[in-house]
């Protein structure tokens, strides 16, 4: 059990801080990398917001594609990677669907971690 505030809380609370009160007072040599810290903070509470959930939606969209109980994610993606190499779901493939929604899907769970404003400029909200 957590208390208050949570670490995606706690995470968003200090890089406003950074971003409002560190970051005008730092010489112009070092705004670059105090944005990309920033940036790392902001990725790290989104992260930290979802938990598991993208990671374990993305196994069960492939164990139903290969209709596999027990196989963990990463064994999952060697071998989506390898079929797609192979051609497996090229265009006339019985799955070439449910690949392409799961690749999306995948995306689209990646792009709102690293970077949500992609999906809130191409009007992609899920």
């Amino acid at each position: 059990m957590r208390d208050h505030p949570t670490a995606p809380d706690l995470l968003s609370t200090a890089a406003q801080a950074f971003r409002d009160s560190l970051l005008p007072a730092l010489p112009s040599g070092l705004k670059y990398q105090a944005l990309m810290v920033l940036n790392a903070m902001d990725i790290a509470a989104r992260q930290a917001t979802a938990g598991d959930a993208p990671l374990t939606e993305a196994r069960d969209r492939l164990r139903t594609l290969y209709g596999s109980a027990t196989d963990d994610l990463d064994t999952l993606e060697r071998r989506l990677a390898d079929d797609i190499r192979a051609g497996r779901f090229d265009p006339g493939a019985s799955e070439r669907a449910a690949v392409l929604a799961h690749l999306d899907a995948s995306t689209r769970a990646k792009a709102a971690e690293s970077c949500p404003k992609a999906l809130a400029r191409d009007g992609a909200k899920g």
